[in-house]
């Protein structure tokens, strides 16, 4: 918690792992934590009560975001805690604040085997954030037409993904044009590789005895001019990039010191943990047929 903290997070969603030290354990956390916990679907047992706060509300450059939060992996073992059905809590908070905020955020803890179904599930979201998984979203991954937009971010934080959305008109609908320009780059590529066989002739005069050929360099061109005029005339873009762990990035001086003491602070935990006093395990071995 301390490191989310100096990272500077806007919400935690509860989720399966958030869970698995308990209620009063999490309780605790969320008390003495400044970021913000949040739930729309996961309740006290006893009493029904949500246990956080469905969503939260932030304000980044004139734009007001909401973050509503769900989980469908509450454990089955974990009885003080209930959970409402995910979809149904996600779209209620939706209708309830998609009136008073520019965009919508929504993450999800959830098996990635129902990960894809989401952008059509939470219609009105902008985008969707997962976990539960160790997918990971790349910038050429299709995305639906106008969003929301799903992304996973793998595991082990190998990868920092940064979404960058560039808004003139919050009420025209957001264009990812990652894809687009991937697409673009591929196709050049394609384009140029057909040019070395002749650079100085026409694509046209080089493959006029290869029907197949000429009609892939039309489909190109035509996906290529297709790509263009979306980015030209979107007003609303947005841009996918997943940034690797890498010795070139410069360590923050900070944040390395804040690290190793974490470190040697594990450390210290595991040489304080009570050696097994108890006697060895003997292990009685079976013979096997044929075997005395």
């Amino acid at each position: 918690m301390d490191g989310y903290e100096k990272i500077g997070c806007d919400a935690i969603n509860i989720g399966h792992y958030e869970l698995a030290a308990g209620l009063a354990f999490l309780k605790k956390m969320d008390n003495e934590c400044d970021i913000p916990f949040i739930s729309a679907n996961l309740r006290d047992a006893t009493t029904g009560k949500l246990l956080f706060d469905p969503y939260v509300i932030i304000e980044r450059f004139g734009l007001k975001i909401g973050i509503v939060g769900v989980t469908d992996m509450k454990p089955d073992t974990m009885k003080a805690v209930s959970a409402d059905d995910y979809i149904t809590a996600v779209n209620k908070v939706v209708d309830k604040i998609i009136n008073d905020v520019d965009l919508i955020a929504v993450l999800v803890n959830i098996e990635r085997g129902a990960q894809q179904t989401l952008p059509n599930t939470f219609t009105g979201a902008n985008f969707i954030y997962t976990s539960g998984s160790t997918h990971l979203t790349r910038p050429t991954n299709p995305q639906k037409d106008g969003g929301p937009y799903l992304y996973s971010f793998g595991k082990q934080g190998k990868y920092m993904s940064v979404i960058t959305a560039f808004i003139q008109n919050a009420e025209k609908e957001i264009v990812d044009v990652s894809g687009y320009e991937n697409k673009i780059k591929s196709i050049n590529r394609r384009l140029q590789r057909l040019q070395k066989k002749a650079p100085d002739k026409s694509l046209e005069e080089i493959y006029a005895q290869q029907a197949n050929v000429l009609k892939l360099i039309e489909q190109y061109r035509e996906d290529l001019a297709e790509s263009e005029d979306v980015i030209a005339s979107a007003v609303n873009t947005l841009k996918f990039e997943m940034l690797p762990l890498d010795r070139k990035i410069k360590d923050d001086g900070e944040m390395l010191a804040f690290v190793d003491k974490s470190l040697a602070t594990c450390n210290a935990l595991n040489k304080e943990q009570p050696k097994n006093k108890g006697k060895p395990h003997k292990h009685k071995h079976r013979p096997r047929r044929g075997e005395k």
